[in-house]
């Protein structure tokens, strides 16, 4: 089984990132939407989560592209051509392409580009996709999806990439592209869609603070489990000083609390 020396093991963080909704149901733009497959996690599953364990997987996106490929090969509907194909011109490198697919369903290779973001819906930064922003006010939805749109998607179909379509036996023509865009959304509007928890200033976590609770700032590459996986919590004084250290460096933390049986998640901002 897997190790429990971490504070969340490895199976808690790869079932919250299926259980992770693609907000681009919800906003997004006209370049279709991956359909996630149903996972069941077997023994099989288990070993290769096990072998994710290494500084590549340090990084929250990295760790997400190692799920997401699991996901995919244990999946009935996918299989896997490629994942992370570096494509390069002489020795420099233009892009990466996330992920070549196969889908039996629908008979065509895919190509998908994959994210997963925290984002805080800020009302004072603009309305529907424009609130979507990152806890420390960078790393808009609208951004990324510029990004993805004019730079990570159009790469598929530079000259140079064909070499490598044709050593998978691709056709440019019958590839299909799509975006998986897995996201959390912390927001105070209690009618917000899709959202799993609100974002708090200091003082606003101090009055929420119960004497009796306990608290845990997960790392980054952990926000995707859920605070019923944690298995080592803090004081109220701990975490008061881990959250002054992050406001120094302007770092927003991520809280998981417990509080007898209940639990909640929600990030704490430096600049409220």
């Amino acid at each position: 089984m897997l190790s429990h020396s971490s504070e969340v093991d490895l199976i808690s963080q790869f079932t919250g990132f299926l259980e992770t909704p693609d907000i681009r149901e919800k906003y997004g733009s006209e370049i279709p939407v991956f359909k996630f497959p149903e996972v069941d996690i077997t023994e099989e599953l288990i070993a290769e989560l096990e072998k994710i364990v290494h500084p590549r997987n340090s990084v929250l996106g990295k760790r997400m592209e190692s799920f997401f490929e699991i996901a995919i090969k244990f999946s009935n509907r996918y299989k896997l051509i490629a994942s992370n194909i570096q494509i390069n011109q002489q020795k420099i490198t233009l892009g990466e392409l996330d992920f070549l697919l196969y889908d039996h369903q629908n008979k065509r290779p895919l190509h998908v580009e994959l994210v997963y973001k925290i984002y805080i819906l800020d009302t004072e930064v603009g309305q529907n996709e424009k609130m979507l922003i990152g806890p420390n006010r960078k790393d808009s939805f609208l951004e990324k999806m510029e990004k993805i749109t004019t730079k990570q998607l159009p790469l598929l179909k530079h000259p140079e990439t064909q070499s490598y379509l044709e050593k998978y036996d691709l056709d440019l023509e019958e590839i299909e592209q799509q975006i998986c865009y897995k996201a959390q959304l912390y927001s105070n509007d209690p009618d917000a869609p899709l959202q799993n928890g609100k974002y708090l200033s200091f003082h606003e976590f101090q009055k929420l603070a119960k004497n009796d609770a306990v608290f845990y700032a997960p790392k980054k590459n952990l926000w995707s489990s859920k605070p019923e996986s944690c298995k080592y919590w803090r004081s109220y004084s701990e975490i008061a000083e881990e959250i002054a250290e992050l406001f120094q460096k302007k770092k927003s933390p991520l809280i998981w609390m417990k509080h007898k049986d209940s639990f909640l998640r929600f990030f704490v901002v430096w600049w409220k």
